[in-house]
């Protein structure tokens, strides 16, 4: 399934990178979010900077999507490498359920929209390898991950307003 999200923020591409990297934005995102953030690792090779995160869901997965991945919670960690030249930040997801199965990467960018604004694209591809019901999840693993941007752009607008754009 393809991901196509996008959210528009008041502030130039420059200070919305300015604020994805700020620590404060990191504990506003600790303290918003339904779910358990966790640094894992944060480096650098050369000129991109490699983050990797671990997220826990508070909320279980209904009970029919548990059955089918083998878990209650879409436990997942998420490395993230960032080339400052490209203005592209690339995504893998690393599931910790349907190891092999469940395939998720893509790349944010941020382009200007007019003087004052730019828009945050997040495109990717999520596939399952499961018979029968891949489908299925799929459309629940990209529903979560809609539901965790936009819960993302509720904390970077917040942040805007707290540190101005």
């Amino acid at each position: 399934m393809k991901l196509d999200i996008r959210h528009t923020f008041a502030c130039t591409p420059q200070r919305f990178w300015e604020m994805y990297w700020d620590d404060a934005l990191d504990e506003m995102m600790r303290e918003s979010s339904k779910l358990q953030r966790e640094l894992v690792e944060e480096r650098t090779e050369g000129e991109i900077a490699v983050r990797r995160l671990r997220f826990i869901p508070d909320k279980e997965l209904p009970a029919a999507a548990a059955r089918l991945v083998g878990a209650k919670k879409l436990i997942y960690e998420q490395e993230n490498r960032y080339d400052a030249a490209r203005g592209v930040l690339d995504w893998r997801m690393l599931p910790t359920v349907l190891s092999g199965k469940l395939d998720a990467a893509g790349s944010l960018r941020v382009e200007p929209r007019g003087e004052a604004d730019c828009e945050q694209v997040v495109t990717g591809d999520i596939r399952v390898n499961v018979p029968f019901i891949g489908g299925q999840i799929e459309r629940a693993v990209l529903a979560e991950v809609q539901r965790g941007w936009d819960r993302a752009a509720e904390t970077y607008r917040a942040w805007l307003t707290r540190f101005g754009s």
